[in-house]
């Protein structure tokens, strides 16, 4: 099984990537994740936006090797997220199951304002990632059997876990 998971920065994607891992694992099944984060390329081949490296476009991504990554792992449950999870058709026509995790604007700008994990960013940089979320960081495609996940509150696994096929 692949799962996709999607949404804006903050949104809790990789909290419920790692929830679902441990209890995939617990179930005894082997578990790959794929966190978008590590398929960018070097910041020197990122455009930059008035000075800063724009890590808020697919284009930053390695898309082939993600896509052969998750076609090359030999694991039970395969969960790929990221903020563009849906956006390249190469992994979007892979998922089993899709996830979405929906926030309003409000909620994203006050939990990236205590974001310290890119070190301190320009006060308009949570604008920008919010126009790209928007941007490319939809749902896409044909695929109309997304599982809406409300972020604002803790996510349980038992509502997400009733949606995934078997």
């Amino acid at each position: 099984m692949i799962i996709g998971i999607g949404g804006v920065s903050r949104a809790g994607k990789t909290t419920l990537a790692e929830d679902l891992c441990e209890y995939f694992k617990k179930q005894g099944n082997t578990v790959d994740v794929f966190c978008q984060d590590k398929y960018v390329k070097p910041t020197i081949s990122i455009p930059k936006v008035q000075g800063v490296p724009d890590w808020e476009r697919p284009s930053t991504i390695k898309w082939e090797r993600l896509t052969e990554d998750v076609q090359n792992s030999t694991a039970d449950i395969k969960i790929v997220e990221g903020l563009f999870a849906f956006y390249p058709a190469s992994l979007r026509t892979l998922y089993n199951a899709s996830i979405f995790i929906n926030i309003d604007k409000e909620v994203f700008l006050s939990r990236k304002k205590a974001d310290s994990r890119w070190g301190k960013e320009p006060s308009w940089y949570a604008e920008h990632v919010w126009r790209s979320y928007l941007k490319y960081g939809q749902k896409k495609g044909d695929r109309e059997e997304y599982i809406d996940v409300d972020g604002k509150r803790k996510i349980e696994l038992r509502n997400i876990l009733a949606f995934l096929p078997d």
